[in-house]
């Protein structure tokens, strides 16, 4: 008996096959399938799916075998990996030099027929193959062998289907680490910050009631730019903690909404100025979503209609349309417009635009969590707008 040489890149061959996380797992439905179907084709008794490990060769799929594994040194499969752009076809065992005197040959299951094919990766390595065995000597027509590569490539992309999720799983793990990690650094950071930028704004506070009478006009305007860089400084922390947050809004647990129940509540809220009006359908038509995913978009993008507008009469104007998959929402306004070269960026984390407002504190940071809660939802958002004229933002949340 000969054993079988060691494929030149071997050290390689096996880091990657290890990649994939196949060896010693269960039996699989779609290998099993595949492993049936070669044993039919083939008129043998057994077909395996052979995976050549550093010293032994395991099976993933056996069809009319016990064994799960064997001592590599007795494989026909680490024979036939040695030259993987070849089908490897042993007709009579007892005649071949390097597999007469095999355990395999000589003891059970007595293999006197053996034809592999070897299951090639994308970046060229034999992890294995797909093979049949019979006991007694035979041979396989083109059809046959034609089937069986076919078989073959349909389980390395089962094996590569396998080695995906498997990364992807990976990354996953290692994406929600480190967001349990940032969430945990925005939550101290903003406490650790905020807590020195609530005594600041105190002590400027102080510092106006107590001294501002003897203090010059520079002075005073010293102090107040410290209260208001202060005040910024606290609201940009509070809009970072609500971004890293805005994620982990419930938008998987949904419920039965009112929409006109929900824009009330928002427009309580929003405490809406006497020379605003905001129009919206009072029939009561209802939306199955994330009431506090909602009700935060809502907020953001009513709030800036009331906020970023210089008309004696505001009108907001809210309407809702639905059709077999989805619910559209827009919301126009007539207030300032956005440049059209602003659109692109507005919903980008700290993105301001030019504002007729000057103590517009804004960070940038609301529409950023919009259009992330918009599409944690699975919707998608929009902005047109008239420079002077007005803003209509559309958005939709998925039936």
């Amino acid at each position: 008996m000969k054993t079988a040489p060691v494929p030149a890149n071997e050290h390689k061959r096996l880091k990657t096959l290890h990649e994939y996380g196949i060896l010693d797992t269960i039996q699989e439905a779609d290998f099993e399938d595949i492993t049936r179907i070669a044993a039919e084709v083939c008129r043998t008794p057994i077909s395996l799916v052979s995976i050549i490990d550093a010293h032994r060769q395991c099976f993933k799929s056996r069809h009319g075998l016990i064994t799960s594994e064997t001592s590599r040194d007795f494989a026909f499969c680490a024979h036939a990996i040695s030259n993987p752009e070849e089908v490897f076809i042993i007709p009579d065992t007892s005649k071949d030099e390097r597999f007469h005197d095999n355990p395999f040959v000589t003891g059970e299951p007595h293999v006197a027929f053996y034809a592999g094919i070897p299951l090639v990766n994308p970046e060229g390595y034999a992890l294995g193959t797909l093979c049949v065995w019979d006991i007694v000597p035979k041979n396989l027509d083109e059809s046959q062998v034609t089937t069986l590569q076919s078989l073959a490539r349909q389980v390395v992309c089962q094996l590569e289907l396998k080695r995906k999720i498997k990364e992807l799983n990976a990354q996953q793990a290692e994406l929600k680490r480190a967001y349990e990690d940032l969430d945990k650094f925005a939550s101290i950071a903003s406490h650790d910050l905020k807590s020195p930028l609530n005594n600041i704004i105190s002590l400027t506070h102080l510092l106006q009631e107590g001294y501002g009478g003897t203090l010059n006009e520079e002075g005073n305007e010293y102090i107040q730019y410290l209260n208001d860089s202060s005040y910024q400084l606290s609201e940009m922390v509070t809009g970072i903690l609500k971004y890293s947050r805005s994620s982990q809004m419930i938008t998987d647990q949904k419920e039965d909404i009112g929409i006109y129940s929900i824009i009330e509540e928002v427009t309580e809220l929003l405490h809406v100025p006497a020379n605003a009006t905001i129009m919206f359908d009072r029939e009561d038509k209802h939306i199955h979503t994330s009431r506090i995913a909602l009700k935060q978009i809502l907020m953001n993008l009513l709030g800036n209609a009331i906020k970023y507008n210089d008309k004696p009469k505001i009108i907001i104007l809210i309407e809702v349309h639905e059709d077999k998959t989805k619910h559209t929402f827009e919301i126009k306004d007539n207030g300032y417009g956005i440049a059209e070269a602003d659109t692109a960026r507005i919903f980008e984390l700290f993105e301001r635009v030019d504002s007729k407002d000057k103590s517009d504190n804004s960070q940038g940071i609301g529409l950023s969590i919009v259009k992330r809660l918009v599409e944690k939802m699975g919707g998608e958002i929009k902005v047109h707008s008239v420079p002077g004229a007005g803003t209509t933002f559309t958005f939709t949340v998925p039936k």
